[in-house]
């Protein structure tokens, strides 16, 4: 519970400030013109080091001990926001966010003391629970990050989600036992290198679709959080609080997401994981294209809470789906590659994202991503559910 916590906090601290990274720029001093480039350059700088930093982190968590690899991120976390919070510049900017995808590594760390630590038969429940503090974190936290970045600034906020960290720190030291390996029944595995483990997954097509899906997901997802803020800001027309009702509206699609995610899990275990996770892309898709037709804040919003019901729908069954076609002994392993996956999608839709909008604009952004999308679920279809391979 300490941990499911923990994780709660961490993704409030995350999503507080990450957002509004574009207009912090504009706070300290970034051109206006060299928004997009700048934005897409500060995201991008932390998950190209974290995507590399995963697998090793996680061979590090199995050899040293996962608790002390959660002390170390939540420690390092802290400092990474807290140099954001004292950048006076987009150099010194970058350099902060690549420091925090360097310190990354908190949530997997934790997610597998839980699955040592939890009784078998409610494994999938524990687990659940931790997702769910994640999603309803990254709920609250565009919302509170947007009312605190109204009443004392954008820079003040990333002091918050320091100190956020530093408590949770304190946790994990004080309450968190991690269980010794003769407690935790032991699977007798080949060790491998991180390249043996590569070419595992290269040759396993179901298991290299499931890491391109996530890979294709996220990168979506990352082309369209950058720019929200500011796509706000020109429905707006300069007219009121950019920060809390951009806030509010990337909170909308999360409350959604947690309204369904338990639904379309459910849903692909009765009809099939592939075609739920064909389902939920081609919906997402056409409700992402759709973001980019409204000229009011309202029908933005209203599209971003239906994107939210079916876009983070896709991960309980994209998950299931991975353990269902890899081996017991491969587990731990998949899902360090699969974070490594969501990780370089992240650094990707940023330079995508700031790519289009310098040739184009903002809404093509929207436009861009849902065609990705749907091309996503078509190839679920045609290569899977088409063929009446629904993942059972």
């Amino acid at each position: 519970m300490i941990l499911i916590a923990s994780m709660f906090l961490v993704s409030i601290g995350y999503t507080m400030v990450i957002p509004f990274l574009p207009l912090y720029l504009l706070d300290i001093g970034v051109p206006e013109e060299s928004i997009a480039l700048w934005t897409g350059i500060v995201f991008s700088s932390c998950f190209l080091v974290a995507g590399i930093m995963g697998p090793i982190w996680g061979k590090m968590a199995d050899t040293r001990g996962k608790k002390q690899m959660a002390i170390r991120a939540a420690v390092l976390l802290g400092f990474s926001y807290l140099f954001c919070g004292l950048s006076q510049n987009a150099w010194q900017m970058t350099a902060a966010r690549a420091f925090m995808g360097f310190s990354n590594g908190f949530v997997a760390a934790s997610m597998a003391i839980i699955s040592v630590s939890a009784d078998p038969k409610n494994l999938g429940a524990t687990l659940g629970m931790g997702q769910t503090a994640l999603i309803v974190g990254g709920i609250a936290g565009p919302l509170v990050g947007g009312t605190l970045a109204h009443l004392i600034g954008i820079r003040n906020t990333f002091f918050i989600s320091a100190a956020f960290l530093w408590f949770v720190a304190v946790l994990v030291i004080l309450y968190v036992r991690e269980p010794k390996l003769g407690m935790v029944k032991k699977v007798e595995s080949k060790a491998t290198t991180i390249g043996e483990d590569l070419s595992y997954a290269f040759h396993n097509g179901h298991l290299r679709e499931i890491l391109f899906i996530a890979f294709g997901l996220q990168t979506t997802i990352l082309m369209i959080q950058p720019v929200t803020a500011l796509y706000v800001s020109e429905l707006l027309d300069g007219m009121g609080n950019v920060e809390l009702i951009s806030g509010f509206i990337m909170s909308s699609g999360g409350i959604a997401g947690a309204l369904t995610t338990t639904l379309w899990g459910k849903f692909g275990q009765r009809k099939g994981y592939y075609f739920a996770i064909c389902l939920t892309l081609l919906a997402a898709g056409c409700l992402t294209i759709a973001q980019s037709i409204p000229d009011t804040v309202v029908g933005f919003g209203l599209c971003q809470f239906l994107v939210g019901c079916f876009v983070i729908g896709v991960n309980p069954s994209l998950n299931a789906a991975m353990v269902m076609y890899t081996p017991d002994d491969f587990r731990g392993r998949v899902f360090g590659l699969f974070n490594t996956a969501q990780q370089f999608g992240n650094m990707v839709g940023p330079l995508v994202s700031s790519a289009i909008s310098m040739m184009a604009g903002i809404w093509e952004v929207y436009a861009i991503a849902g065609l990705i999308q749907l091309s996503l679920g078509m190839k679920i279809y045609l290569g899977r559910v088409r063929k009446g391979e629904l993942g059972k």
